[in-house]
């Protein structure tokens, strides 16, 4: 694992490095909070920062495990995401103090989880394992956000409900606004999405999406950069 680090280190640019340098820094954030929470005798705290520490290294599980590399911006969103939740929403109250920081969280977690969906469909359509038309890429990266935020509303009701936490706040109306805002999220995923892989130029999901191909050329193969992609308008046609 390190020696992978070590030589995706030496290839990065300082954009590359500075983003995963910060990821860094919030996961010691997060575990000074554990240490803290522990000498402290809060075993409820240091348990859920144990948790989402854990959470922080999923981006590297997933490479381990499926044998990619994932662009270093889902790392730092990852560990930037689970920070401002815990780290300044429940230990710093965030949540009680500014009222727009959970709708701020949940739009910027659901274009995100958008975007994440339809990377992993696009990459089983770039390795030929299903063909779909567009509109299904949308659709899909949609749902997968949708749902996401979805289990995370559930995981709030259980934490309210099981460890008197108070993340749901103010109950039904908070939730359906979570839910408002994670729909409007993931359809302005879907909608970037959806003008990628039709051939427009898409400033949410192009960098993202050509990263990802970049740094697996052996799952993509044709699918380089510069590449032309599938049903593009510019003279694409669908996938043998």
């Amino acid at each position: 694992m390190f020696v992978r680090l070590r030589e995706r280190w030496r290839r990065w640019a300082w954009p590359e490095r500075l983003q995963f340098g910060v990821a860094v820094i919030l996961q010691l954030a997060i575990a000074g909070v554990l240490v803290s929470a522990l000498a402290e005798g809060q075993w409820l705290v240091a348990f859920t920062a144990a948790v989402v520490l854990a959470l922080t290294f999923l981006p590297a599980l997933i490479e381990r495990e499926l044998q990619l590399q994932l662009p270093v911006e889902l790392t730092l969103f990852t560990c930037l995401f689970l920070y401002a939740a815990f780290g300044l929403g429940e230990v710093e109250r965030f949540y009680q103090r500014f009222w727009w920081w959970d709708l701020l969280l949940h739009s910027v977690s659901a274009l995100v989880l958008g975007l994440i969906g339809f990377l992993l469909v696009y990459t089983f359509h770039q390795t030929r394992r299903v063909v779909l038309p567009p509109l299904y890429f949308a659709l899909t990266a949609f749902g997968f956000a949708v749902t996401l935020g979805t289990l995370w509303e559930l995981f709030e009701f259980g934490m309210d409900w099981g460890f008197g936490f108070n993340m749901q706040k103010s109950g039904l109306v908070d939730t359906m606004t979570d839910l408002l805002v994670d729909v409007a999220g993931a359809a302005l995923a879907a909608w970037a999405g959806y003008h990628y892989v039709s051939g427009g130029d898409s400033l949410l999901a192009d960098r993202l999406f050509r990263r990802m191909v970049s740094a697996n050329p052996r799952l993509f193969g044709r699918g380089r950069p510069g590449a032309r992609r599938p049903f593009s308008r510019r003279g694409g046609t669908p996938p043998d």
